[in-house]
C-alpha cells in the first residue's frame, strides 16, 4: 500500500491560493465557475447541447443527495471556489451555506453575484485547517475536490468532526490513489501532486481510517472514476479550440513560462485515470 505521505509535495496554503489566483483565467474559460469534474453518462459526451456546467451540477446533485439538506440548515462548503456550488445549494435547498476558500480573488468574484432567492450564502477567505467556526456549527458539510489540497489530512477530518453537530452529515468528493500502484504510476501521481499543488494524496482506506479516528462514521462510498473521466477529454477539446483566441493564446504563453509543467496536466490526468492509478469517488460520513 502507498502511504499517504509517500505522495507528498511541498505545497502550502499560500502556494495553493496563488495557484488558483494565477490560473483564474484558464479555470473560468475552460471549466466555468463550478471548479470540479462533471458527471457524464456514456451517451452525453458527444452531445453538443450539453455544457460542462450541466455535468458539474449533476455531480453536485449526486454528492449532496444522501445528505437530505433541509430548509434553514447550516451547511459549510469546504474549498468553495467561486461560490457557484454554494449558491446552487442555497437556491435548491433553502439552506444557509457558508463557503470557505484560500483564494482572495475567488471571494471577490463570488461577491459579484446576486444573492440566491432562497436560502443564503456567505463566502469568506480562510484556511479550513485553522478555521474559527464554533464547535457544532453545521448540520452538514460538502467538500468537492478540496481534500487533496489539505496539507494535513488528519486535521481536515478533525475540523470536520469538531464543526459538525451531533448527527451531522458530510459528503467528500475526492481523488484517491490506488493502493497497489506501480513505481511508474507512483511517479505519475507525484507529478500530479506537484503540478496541481496537492500537498498529499491518500488511498480510500487511509481517508476512511482518518475519518473514523476523528469520530466520524463511514456510511457509504461510490466510485465515479469512469463517470468523471470524460471531463478531461472535453477540457482538452475546449482548450484546443480556445487557442484560436488571441487572448487565450497570449495567456497560455505567459503561463507556460511561469508554470512550464502546467501544460502537461491534462494528459497526465487522462493517463492517471486510464491506468487506474487515480480514482475518483464520493465518501459519505456522519458525526
Amino acid at each position: 500500500m502507498i502511504a499517504l505521505l509517500a505522495l507528498r509535495s511541498a505545497a502550502t496554503a499560500p502556494d495553493i491560493a496563488r495557484h488558483y489566483d494565477e490560473l483564474d483565467f484558464f479555470y473560468r474559460q475552460l471549466w466555468g465557475e463550478h471548479l470540479h469534474h462533471g458527471l457524464w453518462e456514456e451517451q452525453w459526451e458527444d452531445d453538443p447541447q450539453l455544457s460542462i456546467q450541466e455535468t458539474t451540477r449533476r455531480l453536485l446533485e449526486v454528492t449532496i443527495a444522501p445528505l437530505s439538506l433541509q430548509p434553514g440548515e447550516r451547511v459549510v462548503d469546504i474549498g468553495c471556489g467561486y461560490g457557484a456550488d454554494a449558491r446552487w445549494l442555497a437556491e435548491h435547498t433553502a439552506a444557509h451555506v457558508t463557503g470557505i476558500t484560500l483564494s482572495a480573488l475567488q471571494v471577490q468574484l463570488a461577491k459579484e453575484h446576486p444573492p440566491p432567492v432562497r436560502g443564503s450564502t456567505v463566502i469568506r477567505q480562510g484556511d479550513w485547517l485553522h478555521n474559527d467556526f464554533d464547535d457544532h456549527s453545521f448540520g452538514a458539510a460538502v467538500a468537492i475536490e478540496s481534500l487533496a489540497h489539505m496539507p494535513d489530512k488528519r486535521l481536515f477530518f478533525r475540523q470536520l468532526s469538531r464543526t459538525l453537530s451531533h448527527g451531522g452529515r458530510a459528503a467528500i468528493a475526492c481523488w484517491t490513489a490506488a493502493p497497489d500502484c506501480s513505481f511508474l504510476e507512483t511517479i505519475l501521481l507525484r507529478r500530479l501532486c506537484r503540478d496541481g499543488q496537492l500537498p498529499s494524496l491518500g488511498t480510500l482506506r487511509e481517508y476512511r481510517e482518518l475519518a473514523e479516528d476523528a469520530g466520524l462514521r463511514f456510511t457509504n462510498y461510490r466510485d465515479l472514476t469512469t463517470a468523471v473521466e470524460p471531463t478531461w477529454r472535453i477540457i482538452r477539446r475546449r482548450a484546443a479550440k480556445a487557442l484560436w483566441s488571441l487572448r487565450f493564446l497570449r495567456a497560455s504563453i505567459v503561463t507556460a513560462r511561469r508554470r512550464p509543467s502546467f501544460v502537461l496536466t491534462i494528459p497526465s490526468m487522462m493517463l492517471a485515470y486510464r491506468t487506474q492509478a487515480l480514482h475518483y469517488g464520493i465518501l459519505w460520513l456522519e458525526k
